[in-house]
């Protein structure tokens, strides 16, 4: 796969998990489910040996860049595209694109993610070579995951026939995108066995996402390929500081993914994957054989369970349940695991009341 690039997105605030993540050390960059490496850091190495690290790119804000660089030096300094303002993921992607395209004209793309767990990362791997090999065909692919639950916090994607089989792996057409369903439809989509949840990682030839984009998003691919005649010029960064204000904030799926009907699959894949959207996911995640979840200081607790603890002080709890307690230097956040999703309301509060030195 000598053609191949993995595009890792890193702009995710993780504000779910707040006042771990913050807007100068988001959730990229924290070791959530392991003790020493970052998310980060974890799904640059998952990518060994499919991509070589000089075929590993990561999109971010210029100041993430930086941080991100200091945590996996052995990534070329080069290969982290700095975004000037988040714009959604098709202009992440499109901007990853170009630059990628500027290194290889017949570049295969894949887009990944930088804070996403994944448990089976063999099988990851083993269903990303194999959606490499789709997509080196021209056809656009991406992962779906397996849901275990009838979430109605992500966008599902149906599949269709059978297209084809890539060393035991099952390739499906894709049928269409849905929206993230009410509570009803979730149950209905679980249960019919022909839905996934959208993973967001897709692989394709830059060729096609550009063609497409011209077709789909034709402003979009006018300022980017403005931007590509300016790359390996002075003129770079300047014309990107010009036109990247007034890029239209979309996402791929209501870009691109919504409309394409051709040369679409799915792979659907149970590789023990997780946005950690929340402090009750990654409960669940660490939680296996323990009575309480604890990162840092080992607590003081009695007639307790059900507990995640991130402090380095001691926290002492008794007779309490399914809490959240995140002791950090400047904020404690205490609250029943089954709000965690609510701790974004909180990042609101905090933005309206202008308290910007706790985000």
């Amino acid at each position: 796969m000598s053609h191949a690039y993995a595009l890792i997105m890193a702009g995710g605030a993780g504000t779910r998990l707040w006042p771990l993540s913050r807007e100068n050390r988001p959730k990229p960059m924290l070791p959530l489910v392991d003790e020493v490496r970052s998310m980060f850091q974890i799904s640059v190495e998952r990518l060994s040996p499919l991509f070589p690290r000089d075929h590993i790119l990561v999109i971010a804000n210029p100041t993430l860049s930086e941080m991100l660089h200091a945590q996996v030096p052995d990534l070329p300094a080069e290969n982290f595209i700095a975004e000037p303002a988040g714009r959604d993921t098709a202009p992440a992607v499109g901007l990853g694109a170009i630059h990628i395209r500027h290194r290889d004209p017949n570049a295969l793309m894949a887009v990944l993610t930088a804070d996403h767990y994944i448990a089976n990362e063999a099988g990851f791997r083993a269903a990303l070579d194999a959606a490499c090999q789709v997509a080196a065909n021209g056809q656009i692919v991406t992962l779906g995951i397996a849901p275990d639950y009838a979430s109605t916090g992500f966008g599902y994607i149906e599949k269709g026939s059978l297209s084809d089989t890539i060393n035991g792996i099952a390739v499906y057409d894709l049928k269409r995108f849905v929206e993230k369903p009410d509570e009803a439809r979730a149950e209905e989509f679980v249960k019919s066995g022909a839905y996934s949840w959208n993973s967001g990682m897709f692989i394709w030839q830059v060729n096609r996402l550009m063609d497409e984009l011209a077709h789909h998003a034709p402003e979009l691919s006018a300022s980017l390929e403005t931007l590509a005649a300016a790359l390996g010029t002075r003129d770079y960064d300047s014309q990107l500081a010009k036109i990247w204000p007034d890029v239209e904030r979309v996402s791929v799926d209501y870009a691109l993914m919504e409309h394409i009907d051709t040369g679409v699959k799915i792979i659907p894949v149970e590789i023990g994957w997780s946005d950690i959207g929340n402090f009750e996911a990654l409960y669940d995640i660490l939680s296996e054989g323990k009575d309480n979840v604890v990162a840092g200081r080992e607590p003081l607790v009695i007639d307790s369970k059900g507990l995640l603890i991130f402090s380095q002080r001691l926290v002492a709890a008794i007779g309490v349940e399914d809490l959240v307690i995140i002791d950090t230097e400047d904020v404690l956040l205490v609250c029943p695991r089954d709000r965690a999703q609510d701790i974004k309301q909180l990042v609101e509060s905090l933005k309206k009341s202008e308290q910007h030195e706790y985000l």
